[in-house]
């Protein structure tokens, strides 16, 4: 009777104790989940702070100008003035001089958009704009019509933007159209350096165009 008693006692005590354990485990848990929720929220407003750091940071960039030295090292310019006493460039309210001889070359805004509008061939060391005669034969032999060239080696436009464009032709024909997916096939197979353009770039672009040949760069008395 006694045991009985006992055990009865025994099972009413646990019953009671179980409740106020799981209320006791409860708030913890909800704690640590509530914790573990504001530090996942914490983390994805530093890494979004950082994408938009990063965001900005490009933007700026784009609107500057870099000056590549010759000695490997790139400064960063709102301003740049090439005169023949040297290359004076501004950035925040001071205004430096630079002799020639020490700049590499000059990359301006309207360039920096260009290479980020266009798309390149792989590179041919042996393409020279003599070699322009495969290029129209191909075309001709197409589309029964001559290469629409709308400039062949320099031209008194590339001059007028310093732009040395005496191994370039541009082609009339934008990127995306039958015949310009036709020329730009072409070039890859035959390893022909090019850069399309399908807008307008201050500077660097009239309109939608096939430039044939490696990238322009900077007249030397620019």
């Amino acid at each position: 009777m006694r045991v009985i008693t006992f055990s009865f006692l025994a099972v009413l005590f646990c019953l009671s104790w179980t409740p106020r354990a799981s209320a006791q485990v409860g708030p913890e848990v909800a704690k640590k989940e509530q914790t573990d929720s504001s530090g996942a929220s914490r983390i994805g407003s530093s890494d979004d702070r950082s994408t938009e750091r990063n965001t900005s940071a490009n933007r700026a960039d784009e609107t500057l100008t870099s000056i590549y030295l010759v000695d490997g090292r790139r400064l960063e310019a709102e301003e740049v003035r090439e005169t023949s006493e040297g290359i004076w460039y501004t950035r925040g309210n001071v205004t430096t001089l630079l002799d020639t001889k020490r700049v590499a070359r000059v990359e301006r805004p309207a360039q920096k958009q260009a290479a980020s509008a266009s798309s390149t061939a792989p590179d041919s060391l042996h393409w020279s704009i003599a070699d322009a005669n495969k290029v129209e034969n191909f075309f001709l032999t197409s589309f029964g019509r001559a290469l629409p060239t709308t400039a062949f080696g320099q031209s008194s436009l590339h001059t007028r933007w310093g732009w040395d464009h005496r191994q370039g032709i541009d082609v009339g024909l934008h990127p995306d159209s039958p015949e310009g997916t036709a020329l730009l096939e072409f070039l890859r197979n035959e390893k022909i350096p090019f850069l399309t353009f399908r807008s307008a770039v201050p500077g660097v672009a009239t309109g939608p165009h096939i430039h044939i040949g490696r990238a322009s760069h900077r007249l030397a008395s620019r």
